[in-house]
């Protein structure tokens, strides 16, 4: 009798004609109202973290996540997109793919959390360094990790997790965090809340991942297969930090030339994104899972009714 869930044993099946249009249909309400909840939540973060701690602290605070969340991006190594065309394509069981990839994660997570412990100024450019600033690089783990495990949990059209993750319990966590630290230190509580919040965030990651998929049961890590798809995902590793680079690229900027404050200033503003900007990458979660399957089975057209879909 095998140890495994019957459903992370099992190979890729690609969906019935129709249930792709529906699941896509699905994941984007389920994103969208996702954004919606963590707008909301975020809310009450911006006004305690502008008014209470002050837009200097915010204005460092913003700059640094930004860094750590970008290295955290490159640690994924391409997974966050790649995890579903490596799922579609073995035959291995599901739940050993996911964990090579965590492991490949994890590996990636220490190498960068140790240069950005080493290198501090990095996170920091135009302030001083004194209190829990080194608590920001261990977060790349919890970062990594729960893009993975909503990646795989996408894989299974499983969006839901995604919003309760990302969309509650990060943002609200954040915002409650920060508002009872604010008694502790002005100083650090901005990044004691983040990291607080991380780390809810992964729990809410890993607990669904390990409920759809199993214990890995009879894993072994393959240094060589991981060698190899880390090597693989090179290309898609470089997309992701492309793709989020360029959404951040402005604050960057703004942290590497100007103060803290007005930094501070320029990142609540820039929080309350629009909502087509939005509407457009609710997709993304559920697209690149349903088109995987259909590429593996070869039904392309099925792929170009489901751009077409989204398109519309």
């Amino acid at each position: 009798m095998s140890l495994l869930p019957e459903s992370a044993a099992a190979g890729p099946d690609a969906l019935k004609e129709g249930e792709d249009i529906k699941a896509l249909a699905k994941g984007g309400r389920t994103n969208f109202f996702g954004f919606l909840l963590r707008l909301a939540a975020r809310l009450p973060f911006l006004f305690i973290a502008g008014r209470w701690y002050g837009a200097e602290a915010l204005g460092r605070f913003a700059y640094a996540i930004i860094i750590v969340e970008f290295v955290a991006t490159l640690a994924t190594l391409g997974l966050k997109r790649g995890l579903a065309a490596q799922l579609s394509a073995t035959e291995r069981p599901h739940v050993h793919v996911v964990w090579d990839a965590l492991l490949l994660a994890a590996i990636a997570s220490a190498v960068a959390a140790t240069v950005l412990g080493a290198l501090p100024q990095l996170m920091f450019p135009n302030s001083d360094i004194n209190g829990l600033e080194w608590l920001l690089p261990l977060t790349i783990f919890a970062l990594a990790w729960s893009d993975i495990s909503l990646a795989a949990l996408a894989y299974r059209l499983d969006i839901a997790a995604t919003v309760r993750a990302r969309s509650v319990i990060e943002p609200w966590t954040i915002s409650i965090a920060a508002f009872g630290l604010a008694f502790y230190s002005l100083r650090d509580g901005l990044i004691i809340a983040y990291v607080v919040s991380m780390v809810a965030a992964l729990g809410a990651s890993i607990w669904p991942l390990l409920k759809s998929f199993g214990w890995p049961h009879g894993w072994r890590p393959r240094p060589s297969s991981l060698f190899l798809l880390a090597k693989r995902n090179v290309p898609l590793a470089a997309a992701d930090a492309i793709e989020w680079g360029s959404r951040r690229l402005d604050i960057a900027i703004l942290g590497l030339f100007f103060s803290p404050a007005i930094v501070g200033v320029y990142y609540v503003a820039q929080q309350v994104a629009s909502l087509p900007q939005k509407l457009k990458t609710s997709f993304d979660p559920i697209l690149g899972p349903v088109i995987t399957r259909n590429l593996e089975a070869g039904n392309r057209e099925a792929v170009a009714k489901q751009v077409a879909q989204v398109g519309f």
